[in-house]
């Protein structure tokens, strides 16, 4: 049985043998097969590559499989193209960062939430002689503002710097700077305010909109925020509905603060400091600190004595203004500001004749909008601008009188301003009484 089965087995070993020999014709056949697969589908790449680079290629592709083969290779083609763009712009580096950027005037914008406004970048930084290719504004969750190309749209109430950057690739340097301030605004977020004693009361940082006229007759008015310089208005004043405070009134320096280096400021602001107005309309204002005995001189201006680094917009004055040094219909002394379409009308005297100080001093003066307006000649980016606004009436000083400003640091960023009316005194002009350029 055993001897049986042997023989059996023996038999059956040729048959096996033939099984694995036809394994190995068919593996040979699969592969031959793949193979001339694998070179016509080489050869169809080829031809896909050469249509796509304008070549020609003869014949003709048959088959709907092979359509489909010369459709994945043109789709994978395309996404690789497209990870090379992708790659490029995401690994778009510079080997410098720079703050170095000269020769521009800082944009100062004030949006009601919601509203946009369009930078001109080109034309802002066309002075400042950089070969710039691209320009990228900074935006995020902590701004007031969002950023869509060169457009911001405020949101929410509050003041905050935009930043830029911009690419030199000539360079090999990425410019970072300032491109100006936003003040943006939102009723809901203002307290109302409706009588004297509630403007008189106004807090240094609180945000208020006036929502009724107020006639101040019969009281000498304190200036909100006064020197030093933490005791400076810094807050915000709207009217957008245009009501009117009547008759402000300071009749004497001795009725004023005098800070801790001899000055006072007189104005319905004394001094400011990043704040911001917007509307507000003063008439037949009274406003005379010209009587001031001390080291300094006084300032006066109908909206505010001394300005920094604030904006004052759409603001109108009409009455009478006098100091011992820098008097102007809307702002005495502007350091790092912007007003924008403001008004006086009036009579503005700038009394240096009664001070030695301030006939010693080159930086006083008497202006139909401001007394002395700018930035040292060191500055070589325009910090102060003066757009739109008008004047008129009589401006008077012993130097430095002129109808829009009186003592004026660089000229470039005051513009397209009008006056009509009579300045007399040294240094007497319609525009400016003296100007310094600047670097």
């Amino acid at each position: 049985m055993a001897a049986g089965a042997g023989e059996e087995q023996a038999g059956k070993q040729p048959a096996a043998e033939k099984s694995t020999g036809g394994s190995r014709r068919q593996k040979k056949r699969a592969e031959a097969f793949g193979k001339h697969k694998r070179e016509k589908i080489q050869t169809e790449r080829v031809r896909e590559m050469k249509l796509q680079k304008g070549g020609r290629v003869r014949g003709k592709v048959k088959g709907k499989g092979s359509k489909k083969v010369l459709r994945a290779y043109a789709l994978a083609a395309a996404g690789m193209l497209c990870g090379v763009l992708v790659f490029a712009a995401c690994g778009e580096e510079y080997t410098r960062i720079s703050t170095e950027v000269e020769h521009f005037t800082l944009q100062t914008v004030a949006l009601e939430a919601g509203s946009s406004h369009t930078f001109d970048l080109e034309e802002i930084f066309s002075e400042s002689g950089l070969a710039i290719e691209k320009y990228v504004i900074e935006g995020g969750e902590d701004k007031n503002y969002t950023v869509r190309g060169n457009t911001i749209t405020a949101r929410g109430t509050g003041i905050c710097p935009v930043n830029v950057s911009l690419y030199v690739p000539s360079e090999d340097t990425r410019y970072v700077c300032s491109l100006g301030t936003l003040y943006s605004y939102d009723e809901k977020d203002f307290t109302p305010v409706s009588t004297a004693d509630e403007l008189q009361g106004m807090a240094l940082d609180g945000k208020y909109i006036l929502k009724s006229d107020i006639d101040l007759a019969g009281r000498d008015w304190e200036p909100v925020g006064n020197y030093p310089i933490d005791n400076v208005f810094s807050g915000m004043l709207i009217n957008p509905d245009g009501y009117t405070i009547e008759n402000l009134t300071i009749s004497s320096a001795e009725n004023v603060f005098h800070g801790p280096y001899g000055g006072c400021a007189g104005g319905l602001f004394g001094s400011m400091q990043g704040g911001f107005v917007y509307g507000v309309k003063l008439e037949n204002v009274r406003i005379d600190v010209s009587d001031f005995q001390g080291n300094t001189y006084s300032e006066a201006g109908g909206i505010a004595a001394v300005i920094n680094s604030s904006y004052l917009k759409d603001c109108s004055v009409s009455g009478e203004i006098a100091a011992v040094g820098a008097a102007g219909g809307i702002a005495g002394s502007v350091h790092w500001g912007y007003l924008e379409n403001c008004a006086f009308s009036g009579t503005v005297t700038a009394r240096e004749d009664m001070q030695e100080y301030a006939m010693t001093s080159e930086s006083v003066g008497a202006g139909g909008i401001a007394g002395y307006c700018g930035c040292p000649q060191s500055f070589t980016i325009a910090q102060v601008s003066i757009v739109g606004c008008r004047a008129e009436g009589s401006v008077s000083a012993v130097k430095n009188a002129g109808g829009i400003v009186g003592y004026l640091w660089g000229k470039e960023s005051v513009k397209d301003n009008l006056f009509a009316g009579e300045t007399s005194g040294e240094n007497a002009a319609d525009d400016f009484g003296k100007v310094q350029e600047r670097a």
